[in-house]
């Protein structure tokens, strides 16, 4: 169990890696038009939800293939529910798989606080390119 925690850990850290590595580097901080900014704005914040589903399916993919939850809309339901921390209850994992459901929840918080902190260097970058 302890293992699985992990490598699923560390796909989701190489997933978030690879999209943050790719804002930082693809996306340029040019003094351009307020409808770009806009643009480059919405082209963030939906790689960064793209990575977080990603991410979240990933968890799902093992719900669905270790026999946790029986169906692939259940296990991805589950899946986005406990990566955004929300918790329904209304689909639960049975007593075995409880500690990959809740260490879910721990990782997707620590995404979306990473996120957040990449989203605030970005604009920050855009802040001081229009000062300039």
């Amino acid at each position: 169990m302890v293992f699985s925690i992990l490598m699923l850990l560390i796909i989701t850290v190489i997933i978030h890696s690879l999209w943050m590595l790719w804002i930082m580097r693809y996306v340029k901080f040019t003094r351009t038009s307020a409808f770009r900014i806009i643009l480059r704005n919405i082209l963030v914040v939906s790689t960064a939800l793209v990575a977080h589903i990603l991410e979240a399916g990933v968890f799902a993919l093992y719900y669905f293939h270790s026999g946790a939850l029986n169906t692939w809309e259940s296990s991805l339901y589950f899946s986005l529910v406990s990566y955004a921390t929300v918790g329904y209850g209304d689909v639960t994992l049975s007593g075995e798989w409880r500690l990959i459901g809740a260490s879910e929840g721990l990782v997707g918080a620590l995404m979306v606080g990473w996120s957040v902190a990449v989203l605030v260097v970005f604009l920050q970058r855009l802040r001081f390119m229009l000062d300039d």
